[in-house]
């Protein structure tokens, strides 16, 4: 582990170490959930350093699950014999390491998909995203602000473009249900939906490539987020402003920039309605 970096080579030693281990069957759900178990302190050869990395390559790499109404991060061996997994909060709390068979399912399984099979440079840092880019002290009431303008009647429904892991929702801009995000990071995606499992849909795109088949229709979102991380041709953000409704907000850091999009919806809608009379 390099600088903080989390990368194949990380996953490796993973996939190494973890077969050199004893692993200690956990009585306790023996009948209701029968896994296996390692934790720092017991089983021998492991640190907490080791288990603060295994966390962190379990949620680069992993994908999410569910287990009843709970979502989680499984990594998957890659016989696809065993799915390993981890319960804390923070990476740095992690002292134990869960293990079960790929053969045991608890509920539906109707996790989104964070997979993209885009190669990112931020699934290397994504476990430390939050870290290193904290939310600024009256953030959220200072985007609040900003979009008190540009609401409509009801709750908005958000399309967060770059969303990473999930900042838009981290700030409380919307709710998860009504939320959609749209990020090639599998890493950073499965971060988002640690935080916030209930987000409404997930898209594990490079965007330029949905707008090329047109995932997305004009209006169908009030406020549409974009990361000027995200790079764009002119004729790709024009089109991205379409599918804004009410607002389009450009996110740079911590400068968010709202552009009010409402005539411009009412001027389509007017047009689109009248070729279709035309054409009927």
């Amino acid at each position: 582990m390099t600088e903080g970096r989390i990368t194949q080579q990380d996953l490796d030693w993973w996939l190494e170490f973890a077969t050199s281990l004893e692993w200690t069957f956990a009585k306790t759900y023996a009948e209701t959930a029968p896994h296996h178990y390692i934790v720092e302190g017991r089983t021998s050869g492991v640190t907490h350093e080791d288990m603060v990395r295994a966390a962190r390559v379990i949620h680069t790499f992993g994908q999410p699950g569910k287990y009843y109404s709970l979502t989680k991060v499984y990594l998957l061996s890659p016989d696809g014999k065993y799915r390993w997994w981890t319960e804390d909060k923070h990476f740095t709390d992690t002292t134990l390491v869960n293990r079960a068979t790929t053969g045991l399912f608890y509920g539906i399984q109707n996790a989104p998909s964070t997979v993209s099979g885009i190669e990112s440079s931020y699934d290397a840092v994504a476990t430390m995203w939050d870290v290193l880019h904290p939310t600024g002290s009256g953030e959220s009431n200072r985007v609040k602000r900003l979009l008190d303008g540009a609401r409509g009647k009801y709750p908005p429904h958000v399309l967060d473009i770059g969303c990473g892991t999930g900042r838009v929702l981290d700030l409380g801009l919307t709710s998860a249900d009504h939320y959609a995000g749209v990020d090639s990071s599998q890493a950073m995606l499965n971060l988002l939906i640690r935080k916030h499992p209930r987000a409404a849909a997930i898209y594990p795109v490079d965007f330029r490539d949905a707008l090329t088949v047109n995932t997305f229709s004009p209006g169908q979102f009030d406020w549409v987020f974009l990361d000027t991380a995200v790079e764009m041709t002119a004729e790709q953000r024009a089109k991205v402003e379409h599918i804004a409704r009410l607002a389009m907000i450009m996110v740079d850091g911590l400068e968010w920039t709202l552009r009010d999009v409402r005539e411009n919806s009412v001027e389509r809608i007017r047009a689109e309605s009248d070729l279709m009379r035309a054409a009927s």
